[in-house]
């Protein structure tokens, strides 16, 4: 469901801690991070 509307709504990164539950999804362009990797590639830390 969460890739499903991440894939709908065009999104670039899916954030979440649980990292190896959306494996091989780089198919639809789009990128699984912790919100720390996601912080660091906004450049907050």
């Amino acid at each position: 469901m969460i890739l499903d509307l991440a894939v709908r709504a065009s999104c670039q990164y899916i954030v979440t801690y649980n990292t190896r539950g959306f494996s091989d999804i780089s198919q639809f362009g789009i990128q699984v991070v912790t919100a720390q990797e996601f912080l660091k590639v906004i450049k907050v830390i």
